[in-house]
């Protein structure tokens, strides 16, 4: 269904071929889900979505068992004796795919791990058509599907995340304190989800964590192991790996009674975070939830201690477009999922940051992370 979206915006494109070279448009298009290496990996779209992947010979059984497309091309290794890339070329000769009429969303493959090859435009003597928003456009919105399976990720969050805040206690390090808590979640998962697996490469499947103390004034701040500290500010991050899909669930804790500065910081963080969810709905620009919560931190007096925007769109990657920034020119539809964590940083205080994710609705917006936000619901006991 999704190849055929794609062959509707190539025809409507004019052209005779689509060389897609993204992993996670890849996986979108394809069910494949890879290491992106050295070794090239491409997908080709020709007339009627007829589709060839291009693989390594180490992907062969895993490309022909997962994927639903017409053929898989394998070369051997890279770089080879015949560089993979000219595999593209022979395809591409087969589709009677001319160079002014050849689309792709990266002029070549994506380097990765000291790759070197040629591009796309050497191979066929034409730059390619720039063809990444016909199939960006369709991942932007959601399907139902896809919502599903977003929504029991941030499920599979909030229940890791209850577990890791019970957790945690002073004297003991981050480490100690969320490890334990998460596989225990994590084998919930595989006790209650029969036949579960995480199709992504860059964990368990699973996260649960946090940062601790001054670190968290830098919003990617990293665990130093000091222990946990009475007074300390902590910054979490959980979500879960559902059929490839993500989600996000932050939360800021103090360990012990908050100082007045603490409250002052955490109060405005929520406040923050309050009033871009409120402004989310369809039809708003993208830009303007952010330009709405820079205007509140302006008035509440921190507006010099923001570090970045209010948020990102989420999905098949942690991270995906369009943003909550001014200077994206996107607007919000139904089915649009972003992560919403306004954070404010401040020297010698702390980082304060909630992550809520939050789909776009018919008539404004939810928000799919049950968890609670007060700061009396997020104090530690020590």
């Amino acid at each position: 269904m999704r190849r055929e979206a794609v062959a509707a915006g190539m025809e409507a494109a004019g052209l005779d071929a689509l060389c897609v070279f993204y992993p996670a448009r890849v996986a979108y298009l394809t069910g494949f889900h890879h290491i992106p290496t050295e070794r090239p990996i491409a997908l080709v779209i020709g007339p009627n979505a007829y589709s060839v992947l291009v693989v390594p010979a180490v992907e062969k059984e895993h490309a022909e068992s997962s994927t639903a497309i017409d053929k898989v091309d394998v070369y051997f290794e890279y770089p080879g004796a015949e560089h993979p890339m000219e595999h593209l070329t022979n395809i591409l000769a087969e589709m009677s795919a001319k160079p002014r009429r050849t689309g792709a969303d990266h002029d070549g493959y994506v380097p990765h791990w000291g790759y070197r090859g040629p591009r796309l435009s050497e191979l066929t003597g034409h730059p390619p058509f720039d063809a990444e928003m016909i199939i960006e456009s369709l991942r932007r919105v959601k399907s139902a599907g896809e919502i599903a399976c977003i929504q029991l990720s941030c499920d599979w969050a909030v229940r890791a995340h209850r577990r890791m805040q019970a957790a945690i206690k002073t004297g003991k390090t981050e480490i100690e304190c969320y490890t334990a808590a998460t596989d225990e979640t994590l084998f919930e998962m595989l006790h209650e989800m029969p036949g579960w697996r995480p199709r992504g490469f860059d964990g368990s499947g699973l996260t649960s964590m946090f940062v601790g103390g001054s670190s968290t004034a830098m919003p990617h701040g990293f665990v130093r192991g000091h222990g946990i500290q009475r007074g300390d500010v902590l910054v979490s991050g959980a979500g879960a790996d559902i059929d490839g899909y993500q989600s996000e669930l932050e939360r800021t804790m103090i360990v012990g009674e908050p100082t007045p500065q603490q409250r002052r910081a955490f109060d405005a963080m929520l406040e923050l975070q309050a009033r871009a969810i409120e402004v989310m709905a369809p039809g708003v620009p993208a830009g303007e939830v952010e330009l709405a919560t820079v205007r509140l931190a302006a008035e509440l007096g921190v507006g010099d201690n923001l570090r970045h925007h209010v948020g990102h769109s989420i999905g098949l990657e942690g991270h995906e477009a369009p943003f909550l920034d001014r200077g994206d020119e996107a607007v919000l539809e139904p089915g649009m999922v972003f992560t919403v964590e306004p954070g404010v940083y401040i020297k010698e205080v702390g980082g304060f940051r909630h992550s809520d994710t939050v789909v776009i609705t018919k008539d404004g917006s939810r928000v799919m992370t049950d968890y609670p936000r007060e700061l009396d619901d997020l104090v530690i006991t020590p």
